[in-house]
């Protein structure tokens, strides 16, 4: 059984010294990320490898091998740091049973009809109307972009975004 230190939703997955401190911060000896897309893709799949620091595993799997996992294994051994780059599939794996306590948001890119909540966050109105279920559920939800930074919660998250 893995223990997830970290589950954090960030369009650029892994990413110079953001990541990195994160990744210490968590205590992370893993990252398992999970898109459908990427699991697919062996090049961007030693891509990520590649950018992980020493002596940390990288894993990219689908939301079904990772539910798969969970169920039979809780995601094996280590300490994990969970990735997403979207809310979309971070709400999928949750709704196949596998438990997200917290979600820290850390970036999620502009574009028309997104709502800049924080620098490098912004929603649509599908992204807040699922973390709000999420949230709704018990999960802890805040946006946290580098830890030298005070983070924003949930409620002050839809303040926001609404206006």
């Amino acid at each position: 059984m893995a223990k997830i230190s970290l589950i954090r939703l960030d369009s650029r997955l892994i990413h110079g010294q953001v990541i990195t401190k994160w990744v210490k911060i968590a205590k992370a000896n893993r990252i398992v990320i999970v898109d459908d897309e990427l699991a697919k893709d062996d090049f961007m799949t030693m891509i990520y490898a590649a950018a992980a620091p020493k002596n940390v595993e990288v894993e990219i799997i689908s939301v079904e091998t990772a539910a798969k996992r969970w169920q039979e294994e809780e995601l094996g051994k280590g300490t994990v740091m969970l990735l997403f780059k979207d809310v979309e599939t971070c709400v999928r794996l949750e709704e196949k049973g596998v438990p997200i306590h917290s979600l820290q948001i850390g970036g999620l890119p502009s574009a028309p009809g997104r709502t800049t909540i924080l620098r490098a966050v912004s929603m649509n109105q599908e992204d807040m109307d699922r973390l709000k279920e999420l949230h709704g559920k018990g999960t802890e939800i805040y946006i946290h972009i580098i830890p030298e930074e005070a983070r924003m919660e949930f409620d002050r998250i839809v303040r926001v975004f609404e206006g």
